[in-house]
């Protein structure tokens, strides 16, 4: 079962607390550290990402097409929808030669819009490049196309291309793709659900850019190196996977995605990381993923400079005022020796 993780506070009164699970692995994807239930049942919404995106590194369409490692860095992330963001989703249709309007992603206010406050002023919210999606769109159209498919049917399940990227995404999960359950994702794309130390297993893998033979290993390294150039591509400043990224630079790779699950990477030592919170509020989701790195030994005080604002965040009303502040508060187990 999934166990108290953080509590909130406004004043010194306990108000709310989140519960959540932990599952911690090492190359073997052995279970080493959890907290509450690895086996949590989950979907792991945009956290997907870096693996939905190897089939097209696999099969050659990425060169085919001759996208940058900024252009693939922007297919594995959710980006903050700027005006650069944008740039280069249209830089990644026009290699492709499709227009945004075949985009099915939808339309939101964009990230950078929601984190500062910011109105629409020219219709931002109703531009799909915007769309912290829209890189991810961008590979599948130009794997469909690559595959000679119908981009229409870029994002039925059971098309050529979904049907590759579920079962790339299975191997890198550890499961067999019919032990994947299928939904359908805020984007309209397909989504994956599964045990949470699966995610653990597969951040693992991308970390260490060992995929199991030596083609799928190729693929990792190459969608680690792009994210790991271009880090701000795939999520945004003032956002907490630039942020990790930054602080462990060319060590660490990492993915949140919606409903608040997190996965995480390292190289060194080689580890993957997985973080749910029960209800799916984000506001308790970065706190618990910086204690988990505290107390594997992997994050000391002097690191913490980009990583503070996410680490028992303060609470604040609409005048700026402190009412409180969100802190962690859980103890990770550690499972007997495993040949590790």
């Amino acid at each position: 079962m999934p166990t108290l993780v953080a509590r909130v506070f406004r004043g010194d009164r306990e108000e709310s607390v989140h519960y959540g699970s932990v599952a911690v692995v090492n190359k073997k994807g052995e279970l080493i550290h959890y907290v509450g239930d690895p086996d949590f049942f989950t979907f792991v919404r945009s956290s997907a990402k870096p693996f939905q995106v190897l089939p097209l590194v696999l099969t050659g369409a990425a060169d085919h097409f001759g996208f940058s490692p900024k252009q693939l860095s922007i297919m594995c992330g959710s980006h903050a929808g700027t005006d650069h963001h944008r740039e280069v989703v249209l830089a990644n249709l026009e290699k492709i030669d499709v227009s945004p309007d075949r985009l099915k992603c939808g339309t939101h206010l964009p990230l950078f819009m929601q984190m500062n406050g910011e109105y629409p002023k020219r219709d931002e919210h109703l531009d799909p490049l915007r769309h912290n999606c829209s890189g991810k769109h961008s590979g599948f159209l130009a794997l469909t196309k690559f595959l000679g498919r119908s981009i229409e049917e870029y994002l039925e399940v059971r098309s050529e291309a979904q049907s590759m990227v579920l079962e790339t995404a299975a191997k890198m999960y550890g499961v067999d793709k019919s032990q994947v359950l299928i939904g359908i994702d805020g984007c309209s794309a397909p989504n994956f659900g599964l045990p949470l130390r699966h995610t653990a297993n597969a951040f693992c893998k991308l970390a260490v850019g060992d995929g199991g033979a030596p083609e799928i290993s190729f693929g990792l390294k190459r969608v680690k190196a792009a994210m790991t150039e271009f880090p701000e591509m795939f999520s945004g400043e003032g956002r907490f996977d630039l942020a990790l990224m930054r602080t462990f630079p060319g060590n660490i790779i990492c993915k949140g995605g919606a409903e608040a699950i997190q996965g995480i990477g390292f190289a060194e030592p080689s580890l993957g990381i997985a973080v749910k919170i029960d209800d799916g509020n984000p506001r308790a989701l970065y706190t618990v993923c910086i204690e988990v790195l505290k107390q594997l030994g992997l994050l000391k005080i002097e690191d913490m400079a980009l990583l503070q604002p996410f680490y028992n965040p303060e609470i604040r009303n609409y005048r700026k005022m402190l009412t409180g502040r969100i802190v962690a508060d859980f103890t990770l187990v550690k499972t007997p020796a495993v040949g590790r």
